[in-house]
């Protein structure tokens, strides 16, 4: 049985059954720890494969480490973080920015202003693509993840937040002018 350094030495030069016999070895291990960080295995999954492609992508540096398997939790530790740091960030911005748009709204009194205020934004929906409108609805009228979403609807993650921004910034710059309207 090869060990894990031999292995990155064949690795580093180019060798893809050395990267195939270290992946099979480590990386059931990798998900199910990645898993324990990140709580959802779908996720977990997605590190994990970001990892491994980069240790490929970079594998002339492999030779001088002198611990593989410290090097891997390592880089899978440190994607899970980063993970999480980005996906708090980006619930926060979510938050903020649908917490402006509720206030606007909220801001709306009359009942003739929140059945214009509904036309308006029945207006702003209509101007979205059907799929950002049924991702659009499934986030803001369901309460789901991203994740969630794409999981239903086949899609990447990124995909769903891609259409979800985009969204967003429509809804965003027709209330400032939805606004402009009432003063």
């Amino acid at each position: 049985m090869l060990s894990d350094r031999h292995l990155f030495e064949r690795i580093s030069e180019g060798e893809e059954q050395a990267f195939h016999l270290f992946f099979r070895r480590y990386h059931q291990r990798m998900v199910t720890f990645t898993g324990k960080v990140v709580k959802l295995p779908h996720v977990a999954e997605e590190i994990v494969q970001e990892v491994f492609i980069r240790i490929w992508e970079n594998r002339g540096t492999l030779a001088d480490i002198r611990n593989p398997e410290d090097y891997l939790f390592i880089l899978i530790r440190n994607h899970a973080l980063n993970h999480l740091r980005a996906a708090a960030i980006e619930e926060r911005r979510r938050e903020q920015l649908w917490e402006a748009l509720e206030q606007q709204a909220a801001d709306m009194t009359s009942a003739l202003e929140i059945k214009e205020a509904e036309a308006f934004f029945a207006k702003i929906l209509a101007k979205l693509t059907p799929q950002q409108q049924l991702i659009f609805r499934m986030n803001r009228e369901e309460g789901l993840s991203h994740l969630q979403i794409a999981e239903k609807l086949n899609l990447s993650r990124h995909t769903v937040k891609k259409h979800v921004a985009n969204s967003m910034k429509i809804f965003k710059a027709n209330l400032k002018y939805f606004g402009q309207l009432f003063l």
